[in-house]
């Protein structure tokens, strides 16, 4: 009997030492602050281009589907109008031609314009601009 009291009275003596088991205890009656969340940091949306200026290779068409321009290959008849006094055929651009791109043209102008794209015939390759466009772009 002596030994169980023993037994008993370590028992008694861990419990109050560590605790129960798993049970844990509170300290203060303050509720924990969540950790602060990092801060979400939109991505600064770039500001379109009002001019550009041709690099080799360019096109109207791929000028205008440039996503900081129109982001629409067909909108490439806008370009054109906007630089008529720069460009005779759209066929033919040049690197270094600086361009006007226009920004805030409404949906009548842009349907317009994917309408002449949209009829515009196949390109020909030539040389010098010709004489008679096959459209009226204007």
């Amino acid at each position: 009997m002596k030994q169980n009291q023993f037994f008993f009275s370590l028992l008694v003596a861990g419990t109050l030492a560590y605790g129960c088991g798993n049970t844990k205890r509170i300290e203060s009656a303050e509720v924990p602050k969540a950790a602060p969340q990092p801060a979400v940091v939109a991505e600064p949306t770039p500001v379109p281009s009002d001019r550009y200026t041709v690099v080799t290779q360019d096109t109207l068409w791929g000028i205008a589907g440039k996503s900081d321009i129109y982001a629409d290959n067909f909108q490439w008849p806008l370009i054109y109008k906007a630089n008529r006094d720069n460009i005779k055929d759209p066929d033919l651009i040049y690197p270094k031609q600086d361009f006007s791109i226009r920004k805030g043209v409404t949906s009548e102008e842009v349907a317009h314009a994917k309408d002449l794209a949209m009829k515009t015939p196949k390109y020909v390759p030539h040389s010098k601009p010709r004489e008679t466009l096959p459209l009226d772009y204007f």
